[in-house]
């Protein structure tokens, strides 16, 4: 199933979504529930920020990898991809 389908039936469904990334599998809320502030942050390109709200308690799972600003662009980049969206620059 494309990225874009899965996109599509968690917005319909409100069902989070699981986003691969590394070695790891994330779960995410589906893009409407998202908390309200992420796109705030994204627009402010507070990246680390909205990955934090978007991981929830998953976040320190992601700290332990000790990643770089790189990793959490390409993280954003992987969730906004798997929500039909793309990270803009």
């Amino acid at each position: 199933m494309s990225a874009t389908v899965k996109a599509l039936e968690s917005e319909a469904t409100d069902k989070p979504l699981e986003v691969p990334f590394r070695d790891e599998v994330y779960v995410i809320p589906a893009p409407l529930d998202w908390p309200y502030d992420t796109l705030d942050l994204l627009a402010d390109g507070k990246v680390s920020k909205a990955v934090d709200g978007l991981l929830g308690d998953q976040v320190e799972k992601f700290r332990k990898t000790g990643p770089k600003v790189r990793d959490a662009v390409a993280l954003m980049e992987a969730i906004a991809g798997a929500s039909g969206g793309e990270l803009g620059n």
